[in-house]
């Protein structure tokens, strides 16, 4: 079973779970009457045991924050527009969706009242020997700092990500995306779920004002689920919960993760454990394209390649790879 810990600054408190290493909740005083919880967490987390096994260890306490070695599905997409598909590679390490640290048990190194840190070692045939995390909270301040590293066993390249998962409100249009001006969007090739995709499929390298629906005003009225991969950030993205009155930003190294991808679920999947009930927003710094599977990241004649967007990380053997990111609050003025 899964263990948790919990961690405590002067602004922030918060859980972390052996289970991927996920951290949530946490919860930011921003000076109201209450800590406000912008992270999202999984409302079947307390289904009956014999409910939960029946879906991967991933999705059981889904919550929070994650690191994904690598990112995305371990399939490779056959299904796409002719562009988008790769030449075929043999990956026999990678069965799992987000990497084996998404559905295992990470260890707890040291914790002390601010800050947690947790490290996974990966099996001795997969080119990841070990990964490392630490979560901590920023004294003096309603921020949260997160630091992940990868210790290759043998020279790879992959895909690589980050998946803060943040909640949403329930009234249509309660919250507001905030992006830079600079920012371009790409929509998933095809339906994220076949008939539940608000957005159009393979719009391309578009300004987000551009895509047939407004991005930017969530959740949307319908049922839906969408992925919208952005470019161009510059490595901060916000996200404002009018309902309750502050903004989550969360900030990242856009040299080492170029991307962010957006997955948009708004109750459109309604199989179990899903049945309807999730309404959330992942903004998920990647070096990936889509959540699309390892063949797909190396494709060098893919729609986002030929842009010039890197969809991989090339890690060396024996050399740390290292990345920071965070969490701040605040209340909406």
């Amino acid at each position: 079973m899964s263990r948790t810990v919990r961690f405590a600054g002067s602004h922030v408190s918060g859980e972390v779970q052996s289970l991927a290493g996920m951290a949530g909740p946490i919860r930011f005083d921003i000076g109201g009457e209450r800590p406000v919880s912008p992270l999202a967490v999984a409302p079947w987390s307390d289904d009956p045991p014999e409910e939960l096994a029946r879906v991967e260890p991933l999705l059981q306490r889904l919550r929070g924050d994650w690191p994904c070695v690598p990112f995305g599905v371990p399939q490779t997409r056959t299904d796409l527009p002719s562009d988008w598909l790769p030449p075929a590679i043999a990956t026999p390490w990678h069965t799992q969706a987000h990497g084996f640290s998404s559905h295992h048990d990470w260890q707890f190194d040291s914790t002390s009242e601010g800050r947690v840190d947790l490290s996974i070692a990966y099996p001795a045939d997969h080119p990841i020997a070990r990964l490392e995390r630490s979560v901590s909270a920023r004294p003096g301040q309603p921020a949260v700092d997160f630091r992940l590293t990868i210790h290759p066993r043998r020279d790879v390249e992959l895909p690589i990500g980050l998946h803060p998962v943040f909640r949403l409100p329930d009234e249509p249009g309660a919250a507001r995306l905030v992006l830079p001006a600079q920012a371009r969007a790409w929509t998933f090739p095809v339906d994220v779920e076949p008939g539940r995709s608000a957005l159009a499929p393979d719009q391309r390298d578009q300004l987000p004002a551009a895509l047939n629906r407004d991005i930017t005003r969530l959740p949307f009225a319908e049922p839906s689920e969408d992925l919208v991969l952005l470019t161009g950030t510059g490595g901060r993205v916000a996200l404002e919960n009018h309902a309750e009155g502050y903004r989550a930003i969360l900030t990242w190294d856009a040299e080492a993760l170029p991307s962010c991808l957006l997955w948009m679920s708004n109750g459109g999947r309604q199989f179990y454990p899903w049945n309807g009930r999730f309404r959330a927003i992942g903004i998920e710094p990647i070096s990936g394209p889509f959540d699309l599977g390892l063949a797909h990241a190396l494709n060098r004649n893919s729609p986002l390649a030929r842009k010039g967007i890197s969809t991989s990380t090339a890690l060396k053997a024996n050399t740390p790879w290292t990345t920071s990111y965070a969490i701040t609050c605040e209340p909406l003025s």
